[in-house]
């Protein structure tokens, strides 16, 4: 399958750069305001949504994060790293099997 190459205006990269900075100042509504209007101005940007799951992961909003990942795959299906943090998330739920395949799925496509 080849990839698709989505651009991601300046704006967008812009806010998900702030939300990267802000997680690092234990900032957690500004991380989620700036990951938000990153995904609002493009709603394509598959990398912002991959690691807003992974920060409300760590704060234990794993139904939200389950979204997110779920959101950025049907944008990027094809992407290792999504795959994975969803697993990830899914065992913590508890849903072991279901995070043993995304697991799976996210090493398949890491290795070829």
């Amino acid at each position: 399958m080849e990839k698709t190459i989505v651009s991601i205006s300046q704006e967008a990269r812009y806010f998900y750069d702030r939300a990267m900075d802000a997680e690092t100042r234990n900032n957690p509504q500004k991380v989620l305001e700036y990951f938000d209007r990153a995904i609002a101005m493009d709603s394509g940007y598959a990398m912002a949504l991959n690691e807003k799951g992974n920060f409300l992961d760590l704060m234990g909003r794993l139904d939200e994060a389950l979204a997110c990942y779920d959101t950025a795959l049907e944008l990027e299906p094809e992407d290792a790293e999504i795959w994975f943090n969803k697993g990830l998330t899914l065992k913590k739920i508890g849903r072991e099997k279901d995070a043993v395949s995304c697991i799976n799925r996210g090493i398949e496509l890491a290795i070829g």
